[in-house]
Protein backbone atom coordinates (compact mmCIF):
# COMPACT_ATOMS: atom_id res chain seq x y z
CA UNK A 1 0.00 0.00 0.00
CA UNK A 2 1.16 3.71 -1.06
CA UNK A 3 0.34 6.80 1.17
CA UNK A 4 -0.19 10.11 -0.77
CA UNK A 5 0.34 13.24 1.26
CA UNK A 6 -0.56 16.44 -0.34
CA UNK A 7 0.77 19.02 2.43
CA UNK A 8 -0.04 22.47 0.97
CA UNK A 9 -0.13 26.29 2.68
CA UNK A 10 1.34 28.93 0.28
CA UNK A 11 -1.95 30.03 -1.48
CA UNK A 12 -1.87 26.74 -3.92
CA UNK A 13 -3.73 23.53 -3.89
CA UNK A 14 -2.33 20.36 -4.61
CA UNK A 15 -4.95 18.21 -5.97
CA UNK A 16 -5.06 14.20 -5.69
CA UNK A 17 -4.94 14.28 -9.86
CA UNK A 18 -2.01 15.97 -9.61
CA UNK A 19 -0.22 13.91 -7.72
CA UNK A 20 -1.51 10.34 -8.61
CA UNK A 21 -0.54 11.90 -12.32
CA UNK A 22 2.95 12.27 -11.57
CA UNK A 23 2.96 8.84 -9.74
CA UNK A 24 1.76 7.05 -12.84
CA UNK A 25 4.18 9.19 -15.04
CA UNK A 26 6.85 7.39 -13.28
CA UNK A 27 5.15 3.87 -13.33
CA UNK A 28 3.71 3.93 -10.35
CA UNK A 29 0.11 2.35 -10.28
CA UNK A 30 -0.20 1.18 -7.10
CA UNK A 31 -3.25 1.85 -5.16
CA UNK A 32 -3.23 4.38 -2.92
CA UNK A 33 -4.85 5.90 0.11
CA UNK A 34 -4.47 9.73 -0.31
CA UNK A 35 -4.19 12.23 2.34
CA UNK A 36 -5.73 15.92 1.81
CA UNK A 37 -3.53 18.47 4.06
CA UNK A 38 -4.31 22.08 4.37
CA UNK A 39 -1.80 23.49 6.90
CA UNK A 40 -2.99 27.22 5.86
CA UNK A 41 -3.08 29.15 2.62
CA UNK A 42 -0.59 31.98 2.69
CA UNK A 43 1.20 33.92 0.22
CA UNK A 44 4.47 34.29 0.15
CA UNK A 45 4.50 37.95 1.17
CA UNK A 46 2.69 37.07 4.22
CA UNK A 47 5.28 34.48 5.34
CA UNK A 48 6.77 36.69 7.67
CA UNK A 49 3.89 37.49 10.02
CA UNK A 50 1.87 34.04 10.19
CA UNK A 51 0.85 32.90 13.31
CA UNK A 52 3.23 30.20 13.57
CA UNK A 53 2.38 28.32 17.06
CA UNK A 54 -1.55 28.94 15.64
CA UNK A 55 -0.73 26.68 12.79
CA UNK A 56 1.51 24.04 14.34
CA UNK A 57 -1.41 23.69 17.11
CA UNK A 58 -3.87 23.20 14.27
CA UNK A 59 -1.41 21.33 11.87
CA UNK A 60 -0.86 18.64 15.14
CA UNK A 61 -4.59 17.79 16.15
CA UNK A 62 -5.03 17.90 12.65
CA UNK A 63 -2.49 14.85 11.86
CA UNK A 64 -3.46 12.97 15.24
CA UNK A 65 -7.00 13.10 13.44
CA UNK A 66 -6.45 12.46 9.87
CA UNK A 67 -2.94 11.13 9.28
CA UNK A 68 -1.77 8.98 12.46
CA UNK A 69 -4.70 6.75 12.37
CA UNK A 70 -3.91 5.81 8.35
CA UNK A 71 -0.61 5.46 9.30
CA UNK A 72 -1.20 3.35 12.19
CA UNK A 73 -3.85 1.34 9.70
CA UNK A 74 -0.74 0.50 7.12
CA UNK A 75 2.29 0.71 9.15
CA UNK A 76 4.60 -1.14 6.20
CA UNK A 77 3.00 1.83 3.83
CA UNK A 78 5.26 3.62 1.44
CA UNK A 79 4.92 7.37 1.43
CA UNK A 80 4.50 9.84 -1.37
CA UNK A 81 5.28 13.61 0.32
CA UNK A 82 4.06 16.27 -1.85
CA UNK A 83 4.94 19.62 0.13
CA UNK A 84 4.29 23.31 -0.48
CA UNK A 85 4.44 25.06 2.85
CA UNK A 86 6.35 27.72 4.49
CA UNK A 87 9.68 25.81 5.95
CA UNK A 88 8.91 25.49 9.59
CA UNK A 89 5.54 24.19 9.02
CA UNK A 90 6.69 21.67 6.64
CA UNK A 91 9.39 20.86 8.99
CA UNK A 92 7.17 20.53 11.94
CA UNK A 93 4.99 17.93 9.87
CA UNK A 94 7.92 15.64 9.57
CA UNK A 95 8.16 16.05 13.22
CA UNK A 96 4.82 14.78 13.54
CA UNK A 97 5.47 11.82 10.74
CA UNK A 98 8.30 10.82 11.90
CA UNK A 99 10.78 8.10 10.85
CA UNK A 100 8.67 5.05 11.00
CA UNK A 101 8.07 5.04 6.94
CA UNK A 102 10.29 5.15 3.91
CA UNK A 103 9.20 7.97 1.85
CA UNK A 104 9.69 9.83 -1.47
CA UNK A 105 9.72 13.62 -1.57
CA UNK A 106 8.27 15.53 -4.42
CA UNK A 107 8.68 18.58 -5.19
CA UNK A 108 7.25 21.85 -7.60
CA UNK A 109 9.17 22.69 -10.26
CA UNK A 110 8.58 26.46 -10.63
CA UNK A 111 9.91 26.71 -14.00
CA UNK A 112 8.58 23.73 -15.43
CA UNK A 113 5.45 23.84 -13.83
CA UNK A 114 5.17 20.12 -12.63
CA UNK A 115 6.09 17.78 -9.91
CA UNK A 116 9.64 15.84 -9.64
CA UNK A 117 11.07 13.36 -7.81
CA UNK A 118 13.81 13.21 -10.07
CA UNK A 119 14.96 15.91 -12.29
CA UNK A 120 17.56 17.19 -14.44
CA UNK A 121 21.21 18.61 -12.91
CA UNK A 122 20.07 22.64 -12.83
CA UNK A 123 22.80 23.71 -15.52
CA UNK A 124 24.90 21.33 -17.23
CA UNK A 125 28.27 20.05 -15.37
CA UNK A 126 26.63 21.45 -11.90
CA UNK A 127 27.89 19.00 -9.01
CA UNK A 128 26.13 19.00 -5.63
CA UNK A 129 28.72 18.77 -2.89
CA UNK A 130 28.34 19.16 0.58
CA UNK A 131 31.01 21.28 2.31
CA UNK A 132 32.66 19.47 5.61
CA UNK A 133 30.85 19.79 8.79
CA UNK A 134 33.16 20.30 11.81
CA UNK A 135 31.71 17.88 14.98
CA UNK A 136 32.97 18.65 18.38
CA UNK A 137 35.85 15.47 19.17
CA UNK A 138 35.02 15.41 23.01
CA UNK A 139 32.10 16.02 25.42
CA UNK A 140 31.45 19.42 26.34
CA UNK A 141 29.90 20.85 29.30
CA UNK A 142 27.78 23.36 30.10
CA UNK A 143 24.24 25.26 29.27
CA UNK A 144 23.98 27.16 26.02
CA UNK A 145 22.15 26.89 22.74
CA UNK A 146 23.10 25.13 19.67
CA UNK A 147 22.87 26.69 15.99
CA UNK A 148 22.20 24.59 12.72
CA UNK A 149 22.12 26.68 9.91
CA UNK A 150 21.33 24.57 6.02
CA UNK A 151 21.89 26.31 2.94
CA UNK A 152 21.16 24.19 -0.15
CA UNK A 153 19.02 27.17 -2.05
CA UNK A 154 21.27 30.02 -0.69
CA UNK A 155 23.86 30.27 1.64
CA UNK A 156 22.52 31.88 5.13
CA UNK A 157 24.71 33.98 6.71
CA UNK A 158 25.49 33.51 10.23
CA UNK A 159 25.20 37.14 11.14
CA UNK A 160 21.86 36.94 10.56
CA UNK A 161 21.32 34.17 12.64
CA UNK A 162 23.66 36.09 15.67
CA UNK A 163 20.80 38.88 15.44
CA UNK A 164 18.77 36.41 16.92
CA UNK A 165 20.58 34.02 18.74
CA UNK A 166 23.43 35.81 20.61
CA UNK A 167 26.79 34.13 21.47
CA UNK A 168 25.65 30.27 20.80
CA UNK A 169 28.15 28.15 22.50
CA UNK A 170 27.94 25.51 19.07
CA UNK A 171 27.39 26.32 15.69
CA UNK A 172 27.05 24.02 12.55
CA UNK A 173 27.06 24.64 8.77
CA UNK A 174 24.95 22.19 5.95
CA UNK A 175 26.39 24.11 2.85
CA UNK A 176 27.11 23.27 -0.49
CA UNK A 177 30.02 23.75 -2.56
CA UNK A 178 27.29 25.83 -4.81
CA UNK A 179 24.36 26.81 -3.65
CA UNK A 180 21.46 26.78 -6.19
CA UNK A 181 17.67 26.49 -5.52
CA UNK A 182 17.04 23.62 -7.68
CA UNK A 183 19.97 21.83 -6.14
CA UNK A 184 18.25 19.31 -4.65
CA UNK A 185 17.42 17.43 -8.09
CA UNK A 186 16.80 13.74 -6.98
CA UNK A 187 16.73 11.80 -3.89
CA UNK A 188 20.17 10.96 -3.19
CA UNK A 189 21.13 14.62 -2.92
CA UNK A 190 18.59 14.96 -0.45
CA UNK A 191 19.58 11.85 1.19
CA UNK A 192 22.93 13.71 1.81
CA UNK A 193 21.84 17.08 3.21
CA UNK A 194 19.46 14.27 5.98
CA UNK A 195 22.67 12.12 6.86
CA UNK A 196 24.68 14.69 7.25
CA UNK A 197 21.79 16.87 9.72
CA UNK A 198 21.36 13.27 11.41
CA UNK A 199 25.65 13.46 12.16
CA UNK A 200 25.02 16.76 14.03
CA UNK A 201 21.94 15.20 15.84
CA UNK A 202 24.32 12.54 16.66
CA UNK A 203 26.95 14.96 17.85
CA UNK A 204 24.67 16.78 19.35
CA UNK A 205 23.26 14.22 21.82
CA UNK A 206 26.58 12.37 22.55
CA UNK A 207 28.86 15.28 22.88
CA UNK A 208 26.68 18.05 23.96
CA UNK A 209 24.50 16.45 26.49
CA UNK A 210 24.12 19.61 28.43
CA UNK A 211 22.94 22.22 25.60
CA UNK A 212 19.55 23.50 26.11
CA UNK A 213 18.43 24.33 22.80
CA UNK A 214 18.49 23.83 18.84
CA UNK A 215 18.09 27.03 17.41
CA UNK A 216 17.28 25.64 12.98
CA UNK A 217 17.60 27.96 10.03
CA UNK A 218 17.34 26.06 6.36
CA UNK A 219 17.54 27.86 3.37
CA UNK A 220 16.08 25.20 0.95
CA UNK A 221 13.47 23.97 -1.09
CA UNK A 222 9.89 23.28 0.16
CA UNK A 223 10.46 18.79 0.47
CA UNK A 224 13.70 18.72 2.62
CA UNK A 225 12.22 20.58 6.09
CA UNK A 226 9.62 17.65 6.18
CA UNK A 227 12.65 15.27 5.26
CA UNK A 228 14.77 16.62 8.21
CA UNK A 229 11.83 16.59 10.54
CA UNK A 230 10.95 12.78 9.99
CA UNK A 231 14.60 12.50 12.17
CA UNK A 232 13.32 14.74 15.56
CA UNK A 233 12.77 12.24 18.10
CA UNK A 234 11.15 14.34 20.98
CA UNK A 235 12.73 12.25 24.15
CA UNK A 236 16.18 13.11 22.72
CA UNK A 237 16.20 16.73 21.26
CA UNK A 238 13.17 18.23 23.49
CA UNK A 239 13.32 22.25 22.36
CA UNK A 240 14.06 22.84 18.79
CA UNK A 241 13.57 26.56 17.24
CA UNK A 242 12.59 27.08 14.05
CA UNK A 243 12.60 30.63 12.16
CA UNK A 244 11.00 32.27 9.37
CA UNK A 245 13.37 34.24 6.60
CA UNK A 246 12.93 37.73 4.91
CA UNK A 247 15.79 39.52 3.66
CA UNK A 248 13.93 42.93 4.00
CA UNK A 249 13.24 42.79 7.95
CA UNK A 250 15.14 43.49 10.74
CA UNK A 251 16.42 41.04 12.40
CA UNK A 252 16.55 38.57 9.27
CA UNK A 253 15.28 35.95 11.02
CA UNK A 254 11.86 35.52 13.05
CA UNK A 255 10.90 32.55 15.54
CA UNK A 256 8.30 30.35 13.99
CA UNK A 257 7.57 27.12 15.24
CA UNK A 258 8.99 25.85 18.56
CA UNK A 259 9.30 21.69 18.23
CA UNK A 260 8.89 20.59 21.99
CA UNK A 261 7.85 17.07 23.93
CA UNK A 262 4.99 19.58 25.20
CA UNK A 263 3.16 20.17 21.88
CA UNK A 264 3.90 16.66 21.27
CA UNK A 265 1.88 15.86 24.29
CA UNK A 266 -1.15 18.11 23.97
CA UNK A 267 -4.67 16.55 24.21
CA UNK A 268 -6.22 14.94 21.74
CA UNK A 269 -9.73 16.13 21.17
CA UNK A 270 -12.73 13.41 20.51
CA UNK A 271 -15.57 14.00 18.68
CA UNK A 272 -17.39 14.35 22.03
CA UNK A 273 -14.81 16.90 23.41
CA UNK A 274 -15.96 19.23 20.27
CA UNK A 275 -19.06 18.72 20.85
CA UNK A 276 -18.65 19.89 24.66
CA UNK A 277 -16.49 22.53 23.72
CA UNK A 278 -19.31 23.74 20.55
CA UNK A 279 -22.14 23.84 23.44
CA UNK A 280 -19.79 25.63 25.49
CA UNK A 281 -18.61 28.35 23.30
CA UNK A 282 -22.76 28.85 22.24
CA UNK A 283 -23.61 28.88 26.23
CA UNK A 284 -21.20 31.63 26.61
CA UNK A 285 -22.04 33.69 23.34
CA UNK A 286 -25.77 33.74 24.64
CA UNK A 287 -24.80 34.99 27.72
CA UNK A 288 -22.68 37.66 26.26
CA UNK A 289 -25.75 38.86 24.83
CA UNK A 290 -28.15 38.27 26.82
CA UNK A 291 -27.05 38.59 30.49
CA UNK A 292 -23.55 40.50 30.33
CA UNK A 293 -24.20 43.33 28.13
CA UNK A 294 -27.59 44.31 29.68
CA UNK A 295 -25.75 43.98 33.43
CA UNK A 296 -23.20 46.40 32.06
CA UNK A 297 -25.28 48.86 31.07
CA UNK A 298 -27.26 48.50 33.66
CA UNK A 299 -24.22 49.38 36.42
CA UNK A 300 -22.58 51.80 34.25
CA UNK A 301 -26.30 53.87 33.09
CA UNK A 302 -25.79 56.56 35.39
CA UNK A 303 -22.30 57.18 35.45
CA UNK A 304 -19.86 56.54 38.02
CA UNK A 305 -17.25 57.71 39.87
CA UNK A 306 -15.37 55.42 39.57
CA UNK A 307 -15.45 51.43 39.29
CA UNK A 308 -15.95 49.98 42.36
CA UNK A 309 -18.74 52.35 42.71
CA UNK A 310 -20.50 49.96 39.80
CA UNK A 311 -19.59 46.43 41.92
CA UNK A 312 -21.05 47.61 45.51
CA UNK A 313 -24.29 46.69 45.85
CA UNK A 314 -25.46 50.04 48.06
CA UNK A 315 -24.29 53.44 48.56
CA UNK A 316 -24.29 52.39 52.37
CA UNK A 317 -21.22 49.22 51.49
CA UNK A 318 -18.90 51.86 48.72
CA UNK A 319 -18.56 53.96 51.45
CA UNK A 320 -17.96 51.46 53.80
CA UNK A 321 -15.13 49.98 51.35
CA UNK A 322 -14.04 52.98 49.04
CA UNK A 323 -11.29 54.03 51.75
CA UNK A 324 -9.52 50.86 50.37
CA UNK A 325 -9.69 52.77 46.57
CA UNK A 326 -5.71 53.82 46.81
CA UNK A 327 -3.71 53.65 44.24
CA UNK A 328 -3.48 52.24 41.66
CA UNK A 329 -6.90 50.57 42.20
CA UNK A 330 -8.54 54.22 42.35
CA UNK A 331 -7.79 54.46 38.59
CA UNK A 332 -9.00 51.23 36.96
CA UNK A 333 -11.45 51.82 34.56
CA UNK A 334 -14.64 50.82 34.67
CA UNK A 335 -16.27 47.73 32.72
CA UNK A 336 -18.57 50.71 30.93
CA UNK A 337 -15.34 51.23 29.33
CA UNK A 338 -14.27 48.06 27.79
CA UNK A 339 -15.20 47.04 24.34
CA UNK A 340 -17.13 44.21 26.09
CA UNK A 341 -20.33 45.63 25.76
CA UNK A 342 -20.27 45.08 21.67
CA UNK A 343 -18.29 42.11 21.87
CA UNK A 344 -19.25 38.48 20.24
CA UNK A 345 -17.84 35.40 19.79
CA UNK A 346 -16.77 33.54 16.87
CA UNK A 347 -18.82 30.46 16.99
CA UNK A 348 -16.96 28.69 13.93
CA UNK A 349 -13.29 29.16 15.11
CA UNK A 350 -12.32 26.41 16.78
CA UNK A 351 -8.75 25.34 16.71
CA UNK A 352 -6.51 28.92 18.86
CA UNK A 353 -3.51 28.80 19.91
CA UNK A 354 -2.86 29.99 23.69
CA UNK A 355 -6.58 29.05 24.07
CA UNK A 356 -8.23 32.46 22.59
CA UNK A 357 -7.45 35.20 20.67
CA UNK A 358 -9.56 38.50 20.47
CA UNK A 359 -9.87 40.10 17.00
CA UNK A 360 -10.11 44.43 17.69
CA UNK A 361 -11.16 45.42 13.88
CA UNK A 362 -14.34 42.60 14.46
CA UNK A 363 -14.78 43.08 18.00
CA UNK A 364 -14.65 39.38 18.64
CA UNK A 365 -13.42 36.36 20.54
CA UNK A 366 -12.02 33.03 19.32
CA UNK A 367 -12.22 29.97 21.71
CA UNK A 368 -9.70 27.18 21.28
CA UNK A 369 -11.75 23.60 21.48
CA UNK A 370 -9.18 22.21 23.56
CA UNK A 371 -9.66 25.05 26.29
CA UNK A 372 -13.67 25.02 26.37
CA UNK A 373 -13.58 21.26 26.64
CA UNK A 374 -10.69 20.81 28.57
CA UNK A 375 -12.29 23.82 31.52
CA UNK A 376 -15.44 21.85 31.19
CA UNK A 377 -13.59 18.72 32.26
CA UNK A 378 -11.88 20.34 35.10
CA UNK A 379 -14.74 22.12 36.55
CA UNK A 380 -17.28 19.30 36.24
CA UNK A 381 -14.91 18.01 39.26
CA UNK A 382 -16.28 19.93 42.03
CA UNK A 383 -19.74 20.91 42.61
CA UNK A 384 -18.49 24.26 43.48
CA UNK A 385 -17.25 25.47 40.59
CA UNK A 386 -19.45 26.79 37.71
CA UNK A 387 -18.38 26.73 33.88
CA UNK A 388 -20.66 29.90 32.84
CA UNK A 389 -19.34 31.64 35.94
CA UNK A 390 -15.70 30.88 34.61
CA UNK A 391 -16.72 32.44 31.23
CA UNK A 392 -18.04 35.76 33.20
CA UNK A 393 -14.54 35.39 35.18
CA UNK A 394 -13.08 34.87 31.63
CA UNK A 395 -14.40 37.64 29.70
CA UNK A 396 -14.11 40.58 32.50
CA UNK A 397 -10.33 39.67 33.18
CA UNK A 398 -9.32 39.76 29.74
CA UNK A 399 -11.50 42.89 28.76
CA UNK A 400 -9.79 44.95 31.03
CA UNK A 401 -6.49 43.87 29.74
CA UNK A 402 -7.85 44.51 26.06
CA UNK A 403 -9.44 48.33 26.91
CA UNK A 404 -7.71 51.20 26.01
CA UNK A 405 -9.24 52.68 28.95
CA UNK A 406 -7.60 49.67 30.71
CA UNK A 407 -4.38 47.88 30.53
CA UNK A 408 -4.23 48.33 26.46
CA UNK A 409 -3.15 44.79 26.03
CA UNK A 410 -3.39 44.75 22.15
CA UNK A 411 -1.93 42.05 20.30
CA UNK A 412 0.74 44.16 18.98
CA UNK A 413 1.80 44.93 22.99
CA UNK A 414 0.95 41.24 23.79
CA UNK A 415 3.01 38.97 21.58
CA UNK A 416 5.86 38.05 23.30
CA UNK A 417 4.31 39.74 26.95
CA UNK A 418 5.99 36.19 28.31
CA UNK A 419 9.32 37.76 28.27
CA UNK A 420 8.35 40.38 31.25
CA UNK A 421 6.70 38.41 33.93
CA UNK A 422 6.51 41.02 36.60
CA UNK A 423 4.60 43.28 34.17
CA UNK A 424 2.35 40.59 33.29
CA UNK A 425 2.10 39.49 36.78
CA UNK A 426 1.14 42.82 37.96
CA UNK A 427 -1.39 43.25 35.56
CA UNK A 428 -3.33 39.74 35.63
CA UNK A 429 -3.77 40.14 39.42
CA UNK A 430 -5.45 43.48 38.62
CA UNK A 431 -7.24 42.17 35.94
CA UNK A 432 -8.25 38.80 38.63
CA UNK A 433 -9.49 40.94 41.21
CA UNK A 434 -11.26 43.46 39.14
CA UNK A 435 -13.06 40.49 37.31
CA UNK A 436 -13.70 38.76 40.79
CA UNK A 437 -15.75 42.23 42.07
CA UNK A 438 -17.59 42.68 38.96
CA UNK A 439 -18.99 39.03 39.15
CA UNK A 440 -19.45 39.66 42.82
CA UNK A 441 -21.92 42.35 41.14
CA UNK A 442 -23.46 40.39 38.80
CA UNK A 443 -24.45 37.45 41.28
CA UNK A 444 -25.82 40.02 43.33
CA UNK A 445 -28.36 40.67 40.75
CA UNK A 446 -28.54 37.81 38.91
CA UNK A 447 -27.89 34.72 40.63
CA UNK A 448 -28.25 35.69 44.48
CA UNK A 449 -28.36 31.70 45.26
CA UNK A 450 -24.59 31.75 45.16
CA UNK A 451 -24.06 34.30 47.84
CA UNK A 452 -26.82 32.07 50.32
CA UNK A 453 -23.75 30.96 52.33
CA UNK A 454 -21.71 34.04 53.15
CA UNK A 455 -19.26 35.98 51.28
CA UNK A 456 -16.35 33.86 52.11
CA UNK A 457 -17.72 31.17 50.95
CA UNK A 458 -18.43 32.75 47.88
CA UNK A 459 -15.27 34.19 46.85
CA UNK A 460 -13.61 30.89 47.83
CA UNK A 461 -15.83 29.00 45.30
CA UNK A 462 -15.06 32.08 42.95
CA UNK A 463 -11.36 31.96 43.19
CA UNK A 464 -11.52 28.48 42.60
CA UNK A 465 -13.51 28.46 39.13
CA UNK A 466 -10.62 30.94 38.18
CA UNK A 467 -7.83 29.26 39.21
CA UNK A 468 -9.53 25.87 37.50
CA UNK A 469 -10.09 28.36 34.33
CA UNK A 470 -6.23 28.95 34.65
CA UNK A 471 -5.03 25.31 34.91
CA UNK A 472 -6.61 24.62 32.08
CA UNK A 473 -4.70 26.06 29.75
CA UNK A 474 -1.50 23.58 30.96
CA UNK A 475 -3.90 20.67 31.29
CA UNK A 476 -3.23 18.10 28.54
CA UNK A 477 -4.67 14.93 30.86
CA UNK A 478 -0.81 14.13 31.75
CA UNK A 479 1.33 15.43 34.47
CA UNK A 480 3.36 18.90 34.14
CA UNK A 481 7.47 17.74 34.12
CA UNK A 482 7.70 22.12 34.02
CA UNK A 483 5.81 25.09 34.13
CA UNK A 484 6.49 28.50 33.56
CA UNK A 485 7.35 30.90 36.81
CA UNK A 486 5.05 33.37 35.88
CA UNK A 487 2.02 30.95 35.92
CA UNK A 488 3.46 29.32 39.16
CA UNK A 489 3.62 33.09 40.54
CA UNK A 490 0.05 33.18 39.75
CA UNK A 491 -1.11 30.16 40.80
CA UNK A 492 0.56 30.76 44.57
CA UNK A 493 -0.48 34.29 44.43
CA UNK A 494 -3.92 32.95 44.43
CA UNK A 495 -4.02 30.04 46.87
CA UNK A 496 -2.59 32.02 49.07
CA UNK A 497 -5.43 34.81 48.80
CA UNK A 498 -8.15 32.01 48.77
CA UNK A 499 -6.49 30.29 52.23
CA UNK A 500 -6.37 34.66 54.12
CA UNK A 501 -9.98 34.90 53.04
CA UNK A 502 -11.62 30.71 53.96
CA UNK A 503 -9.90 31.96 57.69
CA UNK A 504 -12.11 34.73 58.02
CA UNK A 505 -14.30 34.72 60.42
CA UNK A 506 -17.99 34.25 60.29
CA UNK A 507 -19.25 34.40 56.67
CA UNK A 508 -16.84 37.22 56.04
CA UNK A 509 -17.74 40.98 54.84
CA UNK A 510 -16.84 42.37 51.82
CA UNK A 511 -14.76 45.28 53.31
CA UNK A 512 -12.73 42.51 54.74
CA UNK A 513 -12.16 40.48 51.85
CA UNK A 514 -11.32 43.61 49.31
CA UNK A 515 -8.48 44.41 52.14
CA UNK A 516 -7.04 40.93 51.26
CA UNK A 517 -7.43 41.55 47.79
CA UNK A 518 -6.12 45.07 47.55
CA UNK A 519 -3.01 43.43 49.00
CA UNK A 520 -1.31 42.00 46.62
CA UNK A 521 0.94 39.12 48.17
CA UNK A 522 4.30 38.50 47.52
CA UNK A 523 5.43 34.70 47.48
CA UNK A 524 8.21 33.17 45.50
CA UNK A 525 9.22 29.33 44.95
CA UNK A 526 12.82 28.44 44.51
CA UNK A 527 15.06 25.61 43.80
CA UNK A 528 13.97 23.96 41.01
CA UNK A 529 15.97 24.00 38.17
CA UNK A 530 15.30 26.77 35.67
CA UNK A 531 15.38 26.57 31.92
CA UNK A 532 14.89 29.16 29.35
CA UNK A 533 12.40 28.77 26.19
CA UNK A 534 11.88 30.72 23.47
CA UNK A 535 12.37 33.94 26.15
CA UNK A 536 10.20 32.22 28.62
CA UNK A 537 11.47 31.17 31.54
CA UNK A 538 10.18 27.65 33.30
CA UNK A 539 10.82 25.67 36.40
CA UNK A 540 11.41 22.04 36.28
CA UNK A 541 9.15 20.08 38.46
CA UNK A 542 10.60 16.33 37.85
CA UNK A 543 13.74 17.18 39.63
CA UNK A 544 14.80 14.24 41.98
CA UNK A 545 16.85 16.66 44.37
CA UNK A 546 14.36 18.49 46.01
CA UNK A 547 16.88 19.53 48.55
CA UNK A 548 17.13 23.83 48.70
CA UNK A 549 13.54 23.70 47.75
CA UNK A 550 11.79 26.81 49.70
CA UNK A 551 9.19 29.79 49.98
CA UNK A 552 9.45 33.00 50.48
CA UNK A 553 7.17 35.66 51.16
CA UNK A 554 6.77 39.55 51.97
CA UNK A 555 4.04 39.73 54.70
CA UNK A 556 2.87 42.01 57.68
CA UNK A 557 6.49 43.99 56.78
CA UNK A 558 8.28 41.18 57.51
CA UNK A 559 10.26 38.42 54.76
CA UNK A 560 9.89 35.16 55.92
CA UNK A 561 11.52 32.24 54.00
CA UNK A 562 11.42 28.47 54.92
CA UNK A 563 10.96 24.94 53.58
CA UNK A 564 7.33 24.25 54.62
CA UNK A 565 7.32 20.37 55.89
CA UNK A 566 4.82 19.90 52.61
CA UNK A 567 7.27 22.03 50.35
CA UNK A 568 7.11 18.41 48.57
CA UNK A 569 2.95 18.78 48.38
CA UNK A 570 3.63 22.01 46.45
CA UNK A 571 5.95 20.56 43.38
CA UNK A 572 3.61 17.82 43.31
CA UNK A 573 -0.20 19.80 43.64
CA UNK A 574 2.01 21.97 40.26
CA UNK A 575 2.75 18.25 38.70
CA UNK A 576 -0.52 17.08 39.40
CA UNK A 577 -2.42 20.15 38.61
CA UNK A 578 -4.11 19.73 41.76
CA UNK A 579 -4.87 22.91 43.89
CA UNK A 580 -5.98 21.27 47.27
CA UNK A 581 -2.49 20.44 47.57
CA UNK A 582 -1.07 23.34 47.20
CA UNK A 583 -3.30 24.67 49.51
CA UNK A 584 -3.06 22.17 52.21
CA UNK A 585 1.11 23.53 52.09
CA UNK A 586 0.54 27.38 51.73
CA UNK A 587 -1.90 26.76 55.10
CA UNK A 588 1.48 25.45 56.87
CA UNK A 589 3.14 28.51 55.85
CA UNK A 590 0.89 31.03 57.14
CA UNK A 591 0.75 29.23 60.60
CA UNK A 592 4.21 29.82 60.97
CA UNK A 593 3.44 33.29 59.95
Amino acid sequence: MDIVIAHYGLDRVITKEECTATLASQGNNSEVVFIDFEAGHAKLSELFDLPFENLALAQQRKFVEVVKPILDQYPAAYLHYFGLTPIPVAFHFGCLVGNTHPYTIYQWHHKQNKWFSKIDAPSEGYNFQLKTVNHPLEKQKGKGNVIIRIGTSFVIDPQSTHDVVIHPENEFDIELVTTNVDSLFNQHNISQVVEAFQQILNSYSNKLIDREQIHLFISSSAGLPFALGTRINSNIYPYIQTYQYDRIQTPKFREAILITKEVNDRVVLTDEDRKVAATVRQQWEVQLQKQLKPFIKMITGNRPDNWLQTVCETTDEYDLVSKRLKSPWNAVAHIGDTSLKVDKIDLLTVNVDEGFEYTEKTNSWQLDDGFLSGLKRRLEKDVNTDVMQAGRLFFFHEALHYSKSGHRLTKEIATGIGQFPKVIEEADYQADVWGLLTEYKYCCLYEPDKLKYGLKEFFCNAIDTAVETMWSFVDTGNELSSVQIRSMNRFLNWYWQWVLIEDLPGKGSLDAIIFILFDKPVIEFAGAPMELRSHRTFYKLNNRNTRGQQLAVFANNRVRRFAPTEIDEIVAGFMQLKGEKIKTALKSFQVML
